[in-house]
Parts: C-alpha cells; sequence; structure tokens
C-alpha cells in the first residue's frame, strides 16, 4: 500500500482529485489524503511514502529532501487558461503569465497560437517575489494576469484581473501514477539499503567511507565499538581526527593502496586496509576497514581447531596407566608435576614403555587440555617430507606441493602441544630448524617469507642416549638443552616385577572379554617364567604376547609349554628365584575351582556389594556378573 499526501494546489481542484482516484484500477493500492493549505501541514507531520505537489509547493518539498511526484503544468492547461481570459476580456492585447519556474518553463511556445495578443513569461523561484513580480508586469503595461492559486490572490491587491492555471484529470492521473511509481522505486531502494547497512552492521571489522575531503559519510556498528566517539555520530567527522598517522592523502588523492597495516589506537593493534573509492576516479574519497588484531588470532585459533583432525586430539589419562608398583607411582607423579608447567619436556624410555601414553597424559593434566595435542613419529619419514609436515608450506614450493598450500604440525598445535616421538632420529639441517621455532616461537613454511608465529609446547621422546649423540657430533646440545628442561625417565618392564603379573592379568582378561577366548590366566609355572623373562619390547610386546596366547592357547590356564610356544626367546632363560614379595603376589592356583572360591570370599566379605567386589578383585563388574553366571553363584 503506498501512502500518498496530495497538496491541492487551489480548492476547486479537490473534486477531480478524489473523481480520479475512484477511477483509477489500483485505488485498492493507494491511500491518498488531500491537504488543501500547505504550510500548515508539513511533511513531518504526516505519515506518507511520497508527496504530490504543484509549483511552489513542489519546489519547497524537494528543497527538504522530500519524496515528491509533481503536478506538472502543460501547454494545453495554459492554453485552457489564456483563452480563459481572452473570453472574460475580449479587446485585451497584454498578459503576463507568472508562477513558479518549474510550472511556466517554456510557455513562450504558445505565443504563435495567439497572433492578436502579447504573452509576456515572468517565472519566479520563490513565492516572496511574486509581489514584486506582479507590479514589474503592471508596470510593463500587462493588462491581465495568468499563475498560480497564489499569483491570483497577489493580483486582486492591485486590481488586476486574473485567471489561474488549472490542471486537468489527465494531469493528476499521471502525477499519481509517478507519485506511485517513485514510492515503489524508493521503497526498494530502502530495502536495499537496509540490508547493506544490516550486511555491514553484522560484520566482524570495522568499515568506514570517506568524501573527498576525509569527512567520514558511513561508519559501521563496529566502528562505534572500538573508535572513541563518546557516543556521538562518526559520520561528518574526519577520518584524520581517528587515523592521524595515515597517509589518508596519497589514497584519496594519489590513488595508493593500504594493505594490512599494522595501527596502534589507544589499547588496540589494529590490521588496517584503506583503498581509493573508486579506482579509476581522482579524488573520490576512500574506504577504510580494520580489525583487532586480537579477533583475528581468537579467529585463527577457532578455524585451527575446526580444522584439526580427530587424531589431535589426547586421548589418555594418568587414570589409563596401569601399574602396581611403587617405582610407577614415582614417575607419574613427576608427570603430574611436570603437567602443570608449560617447560618443555624429554621422556627417555625404551621402545613400548608408554611414552606417547605420558605426553598424552600431560597435555590432558595441563592448561592446555583444551587444545590439538598433535603427535609425529620423526624417524617414520623421510627428511623432506618431515619437514614439510612440520612446519607447513605454500602453492608451488615443491613439485606436488598441493594447491593452496599446507599449514604444519606446529601451526596445528597452536596453543596446544606437538609431540616428537624419536627425536634422536631427526637430521642436523632440521635440528636447525627446530632449534629456531623453539627460539623464536614462530615458523615460516617451506617457499614462504612469512612468519606466523605459533605457541606451542614441546614434549620430545628418544629411546637413545641423546648427551651420548652429543659427544658423537650426531645431535646438537643447544637443541638438547631447549628440550630437555623438564626430563621423565620411564622404567622397563624388567624393572617393574611388581607389574608384570598384574599387567599380563589385565590384558588376558581384557582379550579374554573382547575375543570370547578359552584361556583365562596362567599358571604358577608360567608365572615364575614370565617374571624372569626380560620383555625388551616392554608393554608393547606384553600385549602382542597375550594376543597371541589367547588365540592359539587351547586350555583355561597356560603352562611353561604354552608359553614358550607363542616366546619362543624365554627357552633360553636360566632358572633364577623370583623376590618373594613378587611371589606373594602370584595367586597360588588358577583354576576355575579356585577362582570361584576367590568370588564368594570377596562377596562375602563386601556383603554382596559387586562394585566393591569387581574392583577387589580387580575385574570390571561387567566381568563378575559373567563370572558368577559361569560359576553359578546367586546372591541375594
Amino acid at each position: 500500500m503506498v501512502r500518498i499526501i496530495f497538496y491541492a494546489p487551489y480548492p476547486q481542484i479537490v473534486p477531480s482529485i478524489e473523481q480520479v482516484l475512484k477511477e483509477r484500477p489500483d485505488q485498492d493500492e493507494i491511500t491518498c489524503s488531500i491537504v488543501q493549505d500547505f504550510y500548515n501541514n508539513p511533511l513531518y507531520d504526516l505519515n506518507a511514502d511520497v508527496v504530490i505537489a504543484r509549483g511552489f509547493s513542489a519546489l519547497t518539498m524537494k528543497q527538504r529532501g522530500c519524496l515528491c511526484a509533481e503536478l506538472k503544468v502543460g501547454g494545453y492547461d495554459v492554453i485552457a487558461a489564456v483563452l480563459k481570459a481572452r473570453k472574460q476580456k475580449p479587446d485585451i492585447s497584454h498578459i503576463a503569465i507568472t508562477g513558479a519556474f518549474n510550472m511556466i518553463y517554456g510557455v513562450e511556445t504558445i505565443q504563435d497560437a495567439f497572433p492578436d495578443i502579447r504573452l509576456s513569461s515572468y517565472p519566479v523561484t520563490s513565492e516572496l517575489l511574486l509581489d514584486e513580480t506582479i507590479q514589474k508586469a503592471i508596470a510593463d503595461g500587462c493588462e491581465m494576469l495568468v499563475g498560480n492559486y497564489t499569483a491570483v490572490e497577489f493580483a486582486k491587491k492591485y486590481n488586476l484581473p486574473a485567471v489561474m492555471i488549472e490542471s486537468g484529470r489527465e494531469a493528476i492521473n499521471n502525477a499519481i501514477s509517478e507519485a506511485k511509481s517513485a514510492a515503489e522505486i524508493d521503497l526498494k531502494e530502502k530495502m536495499r539499503s537496509a540490508q547493506i547497512a544490516n550486511i555491514m552492521n553484522y560484520s566482524f571489522q570495522g568499515i568506514i567511507s570517506t568524501d573527498p575531503d576525509g569527512s567520514i559519510i558511513f561508519a559501521n556498528n563496529y566502528c562505534y565499538s572500538i573508535l572513541d566517539s563518546g557516543h556521538a555520530m562518526l559520520t561528518g567527522r574526519n577520518i584524520r581526527e581517528f587515523f592521524p598517522k595515515l597517509p589518508i592523502e596519497e589514497v584519496i588523492k594519489g590513488g595508493k593502496k593500504l594493505l594490512s597495516e599494522i595501527y596502534i589506537y589507544a589499547t588496540y593493534h589494529l590490521m588496517v586496509n584503506c583503498v581509493p573509492m573508486l579506482e579509476y576516479s581522482e579524488n573520490s574519497g576512500c574506504v577504510l576497514t580494520f580489525q583487532d588484531t586480537s579477533r583475528i588470532q581468537a579467529d585463527e585459533l577457532q578455524v585451527r581447531k575446526n580444522l584439526r583432525h580427530s587424531t589431535f586430539q589426547a586421548k589418555y589419562h594418568f587414570s589409563n596407566i596401569m601399574h602396581k608398583s611403587k617405582i610407577m607411582d614415582a614417575v607419574i607423579s613427576d608427570a603430574m608435576t611436570y603437567s602443570y608447567s608449560d617447560s618443555n619436556i624429554l621422556i627417555y624410555g625404551e621402545t613400548g614403555t608408554g611414552k606417547e601414553l605420558f605426553a598424552q597424559s600431560i597435555h590432558n593434566s595441563s592448561p592446555r587440555k583444551n587444545h590439538p595435542f598433535v603427535a609425529i613419529n620423526c624417524s617414520a619419514l623421510p627428511e623432506n617430507l618431515l619437514e614439510s609436515e612440520l612446519f607447513g608450506y605454500v602453492e608451488g614450493a615443491f613439485t606436488g606441493a598441493a594447491k593452496g598450500g599446507k599449514m604444519g604440525f606446529f601451526e596445528l598445535a597452536h596453543k596446544g602441544t606437538i609431540f616428537l616421538d624419536e627425536i634422536g632420529d631427526v637430521s642436523q639441517k632440521l635440528q636447525s630448524r627446530l632449534l629456531r621455532v623453539l627460539q623464536e616461537r614462530e615458523v615460516v613454511r617451506l617457499g614462504s617469507d612469512t612468519v606466523i608465529p605459533v605457541d606451542v609446547r614441546v614434549i620430545s621422546a628418544t629411546n637413545k642416549n641423546l648427551k651420548e649423540e652429543v659427544a658423537n657430533g650426531n645431535f646438537r646440545q643447544d637443541l638438547l638443552y631447549r628440550l630437555d628442561v623438564l626430563e621423565l625417565n620411564l622404567p622397563p618392564l624388567r624393572s617393574r616385577e611388581q607389574d608384570v603379573l598384574f599387567l599380563l592379568n589385565q590384558l588376558i582378561s581384557y582379550e579374554h572379554e573382547r575375543t570370547g577366548c578359552i584361556l583365562e590366566g596362567i599358571s604358577a609355572e608360567g608365572a615364575d617364567l614370565l617374571l624372569r623373562y626380560p620383555w625388551p619390547g616392554n608393554i608393547r610386546e606384553m600385549r602382542n604376547f597375550c594376543q597371541r596366547i589367547c588365540i592359539l592357547s587351547q586350555v583355561p590356564l597356560a603352562g611353561p609349554a604354552d608359553i614358550l610356544r607363542v616366546l619362543p626367546d624365554a627357552a633360553g632363560i636360566t632358572k633364577q628365584p623370583v623376590p618373594s614379595q613378587v611371589l606373594e603376589e602370584i595367586p597360588p592356583s588358577y583354576s576355575p575351582y579356585d577362582e570361584r572360591e576367590e568370588i564368594l570370599k570377596a562377596l562375602c566379605t563386601f556383603h554382596n556389594n559387586r562394585s566393591k567386589t569387581a574392583e577387589f578383585l580387580g575385574i570390571d563388574k561387567s566381568t563378575l556378573w559373567r563370572k558368577m553366571k559361569k560359576y553359578k553363584i546367586i546372591v541375594r
């Protein structure tokens, strides 16, 4: 619905306006209010999309910046008024035609239609000049006046006969059509402008546009959150007030582009871009955008979080480290203490001792636990590939480089932890690059000269003696000092005699539940053999052993023969006495009957509480339930 205010130029036109409105086919799409007293009904007091006015009223509306459709006066309307004047005074020889410039412009063209009458045109730009203009027309010998409503009223003051120029229904209809079209176009433009303004205001960067003098003509909401405007409007103020050190003149008049400039404003570090408004136009203003660098860093971190793969998350905690020995209690205690620090850690340990398990547990107990954990085996990749994986590369850095380049592991680990396993196998060239990253906390991708700051904690691991490697010239001493700030030594399994049988029982129980195998335990003789085995592969070797024996064993209780079948290296072990404290922990028998008795005793001790019974026996609650079902143990 288009809302129109129609300012009637004279009272007699009102019936014609009403008639045209009734006859229009789009009358249901228009709401029109007819106002006769223009000066007592200014537009800002009325609710309308567009106004229709004639002559001086139309000029006034346009000067106010209002959307106005003009009720035009055509040559036919002036001819009709002159004919009416001649009819009133047949012997008239000189007629003055006066009114607003936009109303009577070009009236001289009708002179040929009246060869016996002289027509003089007196256009004026303001109603304040009408009185003076009419006096001039009288002085020029005009015998009659043809003009607008106000001019006719002024003519009465001097007893000068006057005829008003009237607008016909065709002109009224054309004015209404023009007003409707103008309102619809204006509405679309307002909607488009509002949409653009919303886009600008929801932008997470400041956007400012200026005129050729540097005065701000637009500033979005973000600007008000950063720039100190004292809650005053930014528009109208000069951009140099806020960015005095930027060469704005070179941008506006010289066409220079400022890109990714760091600018300090108050407490903010802003990333600023400033470009000419129109690239091929001189002196046309500029567009400046800026963003707080802390927001950029936060967005970068979020992007890194979203992009990181599931393998960049630590799964294990200290509670996942199965043990019973006091030596492991001490190692775990040290590791937990290290986790609260942000210093680099070097983990020493033989293969299979759980170096990555400890690295993940340290990460998950540290303040960095909500950020990435990135692990890479330095001995598993050739030097060139390892370098590109660690530091990343840009597009075209080398043959086969991915389009768009790739982030390195140090970038992916930003704010988190990077675990460098087998650090002792890194080449001298990579050692130099690693040293610089650790010193400067920044990386440069292969093929690029852009420095990227990174915030990572480095946990390294090795099964080599790096001090000996330094002495032999294979490892940089300065890099060792950077890596070995905190040192953690993981004991081999052969030094953890209390843990051997405990881990065997846990792993066999897990395989029994997972696969449904026949094997349920190890005999006392078999346990004695396994306690004397050195386990060079440590926990990894023990896990593989348990998987093999569970698959191959066809009896519930595995003895020495079964063990030697899957662990032939144990055949050459000389019989040595097992420490008494360990023998005390070896169950005297693993027969199903004794297992049933043990369960019954534990249930009795804990008053049939299954949770406490399972915890005491070192098994899951679900495992306890299956064993009770197997041995037909019923509790109430």
